[in-house]
């Protein structure tokens, strides 16, 4: 299956890249295309805590916020779009 990935604010730096294609074979789930696209400690770093994904990091499966899905056991399918946000600051 092929997915577009998209990355937003800082992670668009850390990935080196606004968008990118990526596929995935079988039944994959946000997880697994999440330990694809981390190809470098430093990437995994910004991404995962413990094996988890870090708190507020926002991704989301075609509009849809994967927290209100199964998370990232989500199924992706073939076309899906998903978009990566890194925990946002300010004030």
């Amino acid at each position: 299956m092929k997915l577009k990935v998209r990355f937003f604010a800082t992670f668009r730096e850390i990935f080196r890249a606004r968008e990118t294609d990526v596929a995935l074979t079988g039944d994959a789930t946000v997880r697994d295309l999440l330990e694809r696209i981390c190809a470098t400690p430093a990437q995994r770093g910004q991404v995962f805590e413990g094996g988890e994904l870090k708190p507020y990091i926002i991704i989301l499966k075609n509009g849809r916020h994967i927290q209100h899905l199964d998370g990232l056991a989500t199924r992706l399918e073939d076309g899906d779009v998903v978009s990566i946000f890194p925990p946002l600051a300010g004030g």
